[in-house]
């Protein structure tokens, strides 16, 4: 039985790398009652978010927050309210977690001067690379479709001249949106993070439907 969506949202505010107390997360969250803090914790844990050392203490990952997010959000949390609680380091080490997960190496915010510019992350595998552009939209317009992918695509392009090893690369558009259809502007897919590691596993089958950049 899944616990009140509302009381999922208080625990984020407690949902911290590290180890505290059960009392402690109970202060912070607001939740007073140290059985309905057990329950949701259990609820938790079942899903992989959190461990429990011993009854009194808890550790949290540094991507439970937003793991724990994303669960609130698919059982009917407020999406833009949810995501204020999130910071970009949390959204883009679930990413690059997920691109781990299927073989890729990642870079992390990857910088450019001179126009100065940055890639929130870089992943290769073989002779694939992925840019990934991590938002938290709140306009997913047609508009603003088309100015963050050009952007992104004029990024990419810069990855050309450094020394990561790919021949290709596709620029990616990465939202915390779970509503969002994963579709396509100007070809660079445009994808939520539910959907992402279903679109990683997929991306060297898809090639022939997705922009991509070559080096030769």
């Amino acid at each position: 039985m899944h616990p009140n969506v509302s009381l999922i949202e208080k625990s984020l505010h407690g949902i911290t790398e590290g180890t505290m107390t059960l009392d402690c997360f109970r202060a912070i969250t607001g939740i007073r009652s140290a059985t309905v803090a057990n329950e949701i914790l259990k609820f938790l844990l079942e899903r992989g978010i959190g461990k429990r050392p011993c009854e009194a203490l808890l550790s949290f990952s540094s991507t439970d927050k937003l793991k724990t997010s994303i669960l609130a959000v698919s059982l009917g949390a407020d999406v833009l309210r949810i995501t204020q609680s999130l910071s970009w380091k949390d959204f883009e080490r679930f990413a690059s977690e997920i691109l781990v997960n299927c073989g890729f190496q990642t870079t992390n915010n990857v910088r450019f001067t001179k126009p100065r510019a940055e890639i929130d992350i870089v992943a290769t595998k073989s002779q694939l690379g992925l840019s990934v552009d991590c938002k938290h939209w709140a306009n997913n317009g047609r508009l603003a479709l088309i100015d963050h992918t050009r952007k992104q695509i004029q990024r990419t392009e810069r990855l050309l001249s450094t020394s990561f090893e790919f021949t290709k690369v596709v620029p990616v558009l990465l939202t915390i949106y779970p509503h969002a259809r994963s579709c396509y502007s100007n070809l660079v897919p445009i994808v939520d993070i539910n959907k992402f590691h279903r679109f990683v596993d997929e991306i060297e089958s898809n090639m022939d439907n997705v922009f991509c950049i070559s080096r030769y």
